[in-house]
């Protein structure tokens, strides 16, 4: 007999309210944002000034910097619209437009990457290739294949990264005085191949409960794990995102890095904690990992995804020439999002399908089911690939460890 509830909590669901859809999401995304601006503009501005190292008025640019990334991009959005569309060519109509299309957000995302002196012409070059190549030239918001803020890192990162660097980098004026790593953040400290050492990559630091407050050079909003944090606990409570995907995908590279740090020698968990509270790991696996448009969409899906994310993080970080990994590794799983949505929702269709019975009928071996093909070569490629970057990125710093790795691999 059917039964019925007959009252609605907890039946009713948040996403049954006609008021809840994109723009309530993405509203909770801004506030999610909030802590880790704030924390980037006390240790950037506010503490740089009781240091006595910048003026008032400097205090403030970091707050500056980032806001100018999101008015650049909903400018440009603005812009594309008034010159594709005659129907927007309107003040109120433009209005309209920009409110459904959340046009800051890649200018604002982008500037939150960056380093501190970044110069400003900089930050503008990064918005054309974040909202007009990343966004726009596919569709708008919600038919981009990447991630647009990304795109206008990789944009920076890989064409004037030299010019950053000239200009400043990512220490802010009272860590240049207290520099003890010659002006490298954590990471950079790892490629200019100072080995796997806690006196080389955490001391000059201070120790990893500066790596966890984020009071280490980095860019200008990465570092705050604190503050990004409390912005994963409020975008899961609010349903926002699934909280296994940051879980996931930081807990790869946790484990991964751990096996590097043991091939190499490094004993005890600093390595796999400093590997994941440095660079932007967890700025990305909150905000980036976890976008709706570019990331596949049913939970399986979403797991697989993460996996390959931690295994390309570090793959891309140890072995490639960037000190980085995240950003690369983001928007080159953004390539196959749906191939792995399609792949993962078969896969779930099929697991737990019940068999028909007919008595007396003969009874028939059954094939192994293609789920289960389907789920052990996800389940090897994860393996194979993940197994190859910790023993390349481990041979790298133990070549006595294993000196058959570099034949091998």
């Amino acid at each position: 007999m059917a039964r019925f509830a007959n009252v609605k909590a907890p039946y009713l669901r948040l996403t049954d309210d006609r008021k809840y859809g994109t723009g309530t999401i993405q509203r909770d995304f801004m506030i999610a944002l909030l802590p880790v601006i704030l924390f980037a503009f006390y240790k950037n501005g506010v503490q740089v000034y009781l240091d006595g190292n910048v003026t008032l008025l400097e205090m403030f640019y970091p707050l500056v910097f980032i806001l100018l990334g999101g008015f650049t991009s909903t400018l440009l959005e603005a812009l594309f619209f008034i010159v594709t569309d005659k129907s927007v060519r309107n003040m109120k109509a433009l209005g309209a437009k920009l409110s459904v299309s959340y046009a800051a957000i890649p200018g604002l995302l982008l500037a939150m990457i960056l380093p501190l002196y970044t110069p400003i012409w900089v930050l503008l070059f990064g918005c054309v290739a974040a909202t007009l190549v990343g966004k726009m030239l596919f569709g708008g918001f919600g038919y981009n294949v990447f991630n647009p803020a990304l795109i206008g890192y990789l944009a920076v990162a890989f064409t004037l990264y030299g010019v950053i660097q000239d200009a400043g980098g990512a220490l802010n004026a009272s860590e240049v005085i207290l520099d003890a790593a010659g002006g490298a953040t954590p990471l950079g400290a790892l490629v200019e191949g100072e080995g796997l050492s806690y006196a080389t990559l955490v001391a000059p630091y201070g120790n990893l409960w500066n790596f966890f407050l984020g009071t280490i050079p980095g860019a200008i909003a990465e570092t705050g794990t604190i503050a990004i944090l409390a912005a994963y606990a409020w975008l899961v409570v609010r349903r926002v995102i699934k909280w296994y995907v940051p879980a996931v995908y930081v807990g790869t590279v946790f484990l991964l890095s751990w096996i590097i740090g043991a091939i190499a020698g490094a004993e005890g968990l600093w390595f796999p904690l400093y590997s994941i509270l440095s660079g932007g790991l967890m700025f990305g696996a909150v905000f980036m990992a976890t976008e709706p448009v570019t990331t596949p969409r049913n939970p399986l899906g979403k797991i697989v995804f993460a996996l390959f994310l931690g295994v390309f993080t570090i793959l891309f970080r140890f072995v490639g020439d960037l000190p980085e990994g995240v950003a690369t590794a983001i928007v080159f799983m953004n390539i196959f999002t749906m191939p792995i949505d399609n792949w993962t929702a078969v896969i779930r269709s099929e697991f737990g399908s019940k068999s028909v019975f007919v008595k007396g009928a003969p009874k028939v071996k059954k094939p192994i089911p293609k789920y289960v093909v389907k789920l052990v070569v996800l389940v090897v490629l994860i393996v194979l690939i993940g197994l190859y970057g910790a023993l390349k990125a481990g041979g790298m710093f133990s070549a006595s460890i294993l000196p058959f790795s570099g034949r091998l691999f």
